[in-house]
């Protein structure tokens, strides 16, 4: 049991006092600390949004140019293939008929077919590089692997952004926490040093704990 002496010292004015002064103190601390935590975790949240959504459509950019330039190239191997094959069966039939004119034809085709493919290559080999700008140069040069590469690095962008939302929801609530606090507070300073007042301000302290947990919650 507390003795008469120690309850009436904790119902003092001054210890009252104190103790309320001290959670006001803290409570002051904890409205800043959320305030500072919501602004830096919605700035990283929304960079990392941004982040993850520019990614995103560079990897499609990327997986749509890098394919249609890689058919148009086949597409062009395969009719400067065929232009060969025709010159060849030209080249032939005249042979056998006897027709100059038609040979002539089938060896003009044939050159045509190697100057073509020669061509194609030395585009290829150019391709992504100089007239063109970077950023277009990279969609062009792109491989499957720097589209892979992208779109893990989107992925772990989209799981940073849900994190930190996370953590500002719990950031939200932790300042709702401390509100609640401030105002237990203040019905604990008007309730006076009674018992009421007393159960108020510890309840207030509790809350305020909960909310100091919850500030930690989010930093980890």
């Amino acid at each position: 049991m507390i003795e008469v002496d120690t309850a009436s010292r904790w119902r003092s004015e001054g210890t009252f006092d104190r103790v309320a002064t001290i959670l006001i103190g803290i409570v002051a601390i904890l409205a800043a600390t959320f305030a500072m935590q919501q602004a830096h975790v919605g700035l990283a949240g929304t960079r990392a949004q941004v982040m993850a959504g520019r990614l995103s459509g560079d990897a499609a950019a990327k997986l749509s140019t890098s394919s249609l330039v890689f058919n148009a190239a086949l597409r062009a191997q395969q009719e400067a293939l065929v232009l060969g094959m025709s010159g060849v069966s030209r080249e032939i039939a005249g042979s056998t008929a006897g027709g100059e004119s038609a040979v002539a034809i089938g060896g003009a085709q044939v050159a045509a077919s190697e100057q073509l493919k020669a061509a194609l290559t030395a585009t290829a080999a150019t391709s992504g590089k100089a007239p063109l700008d970077a950023y277009t140069a990279g969609l062009i040069a792109a491989t499957d692997a720097d589209i892979v590469r992208e779109v893990k690095e989107q992925n772990r962008q989209v799981d940073i952004a849900d994190d930190l939302g996370g953590r500002q929801q719990r950031s939200v609530l932790g300042l709702s926490l401390v509100t609640l606090a401030g105002v237990l507070a203040g019905v604990s300073a008007v309730l006076g040093r009674g018992r009421a007042g007393w159960t108020t301000l510890a309840v207030a302290w509790g809350i305020a704990g909960a909310a100091a947990a919850t500030a930690v919650a989010v930093l980890v």
